[in-house]
């Protein structure tokens, strides 16, 4: 019978969510941040699979190892140099439905300021509406709304941002024919002119070498000065020390980031997301990387790799694969 190994918590909390989804006969082991040394040594030596968000030099021998499924959508935290060479890496998404919505929220909520009008309305003050004919408030129709990355999150978010009339472009690794409602779809060499014309400039690529560090100092100085910045990427796509001088000199207006430069560890689970101090500014939206993390997203994901693993334990093709075996490829 084959063993698949649930590795840190992030996994191992649906060990059994996933027990009850597999429909062929696995041997579902668990292993949580607590749990390492012998234990993990023995349940990587006899994994035929591992549902892991990382891999690395520092985890014991995996001599069986032929699946390692990611059960998010990012592979950033692999290290495919210490990948076994017959071992295939699979993801998952099923994460774009949450993340555009919240993208939708993160821009009406800017330009609306709904928190803030229910506050100073509690306190009395009428200002902002039409009862005493007070500061009016933004629309998102007719705005300009940026894209860098076009895959299922930034083809989500088109479709929805599109049925508030937004004027919607997109670039991407290589411009191609697109389905999706689009006012424009061009190639990655064409970003200088999204930052430079976007009222709203969302990242959703993924972070690898091309992509770290896209979005510096300069291509935030091409931005509009009222322009704001959504980044449900990967922080790193944007450089820190950068963004953190934008904001705070106020070379674009604003920014919502849900991804951060540092997170909790078990040593410190109240550790700040960066070494600048972001939280102090004004005219920033922060939120701790919850995006994607809705009621609807846990039940499609376990599904989905109950699925891969079904697929593998049959033999069949898997689905959502970004690293093939090493001796495949030779």
């Amino acid at each position: 019978m084959l063993t698949v190994l649930l590795l840190n918590a992030y996994a191992a909390n649906h060990a059994e969510r996933l027990r009850q989804a597999l429909t062929t006969p696995w041997v579902v082991h668990t292993v949580r941040e607590e749990e390492a040394g012998a234990k993990l040594e023995a349940a990587l030596r006899d994994a035929d699979a591992l549902v892991s968000t990382r891999y690395g030099s520092t985890l014991p021998p995996a001599p069986k190892l032929k699946l390692i499924q990611i059960p998010v959508a990012g592979h950033d935290r692999l290290d495919p140099v210490t990948i076994p060479p017959d071992c295939v890496v699979c993801n998952v998404h099923e994460h774009e439905t949450g993340i555009s919505e919240y993208v939708m929220l993160a821009m009406l909520d800017w330009n609306v300021r709904l928190s803030h009008l229910d506050a100073s309305f509690r306190a009395g003050d009428w200002t902002g509406g039409v009862a005493v004919a007070g500061h009016t408030h933004g629309e998102l129709s007719g705005k300009k709304l940026g894209i860098i990355g076009f895959g299922r999150i930034g083809q989500a978010l088109a479709r929805r941002a599109k049925a508030f009339d937004m004027r919607v472009s997109a670039v991407t690794r290589a411009s191609r024919p697109s389905a999706q409602p689009l006012d424009e779809l061009a190639a990655m060499e064409h970003l200088d002119t999204l930052m430079a014309q976007s009222d709203f400039i969302v990242v959703t690529c993924p972070l690898n070498e091309e992509t770290r560090g896209l979005i510096d100092a300069r291509r935030l100085r091409l931005c509009k000065p009222s322009a704001v910045i959504v980044n449900v990427a990967r922080a790193q796509v944007i450089e820190e020390e950068a963004l953190y001088k934008a904001l705070h000199d106020r070379v674009i207006a604003g920014a919502v980031l849900d991804v951060w430069y540092s997170y909790p560890t078990p040593a410190d689970q109240a550790a700040r997301p960066s070494r600048f101090p972001f939280h102090e500014l004004p005219n920033l939206i922060m939120t701790p990387h919850c995006s994607a993390w809705t009621d609807g997203l846990i039940e499609r994901r376990w599904r989905f790799i109950a699925g891969n693993l079904d697929r593998f334990a049959r033999n069949e093709e898997l689905r959502n694969v970004v690293i093939r075996p090493k001796a495949a490829a030779q």
